[in-house]
């Protein structure tokens, strides 16, 4: 993820929950179901434009959760003896 990638879903977000909040406030109870209802909306505005970001390159679609903390020069992880991968 690129940095302006990162600042414009993360500003999506943040509008999001607040569109969200405002609109759940008016039609539920306080609770779980204003909860879902902030959740669900924010999802509905933030998947669009998270796919977009990706269409525009902001974004790599794939995620290798096997290359995490793997060192990026392929020795080990240090003199003193930590994992091989």
């Amino acid at each position: 993820m690129t940095r302006n990638g990162f600042i414009l879903l993360m500003l999506t977000t943040v509008v999001a929950i607040f569109i969200g909040a405002e609109i759940a406030e008016r039609y539920t109870d306080e609770g779980f179901g204003r909860t879902l209802m902030v959740g669900a909306i924010a999802a509905a505005i933030v998947f669009p434009v998270s796919w977009l970001a990706e269409k525009f390159g902001l974004v790599k679609g794939k995620f290798d959760p096997s290359k995490l903390g793997a060192p990026r020069d392929g020795d080990g992880r240090d003199a003193r003896g930590g994992d091989q991968k």
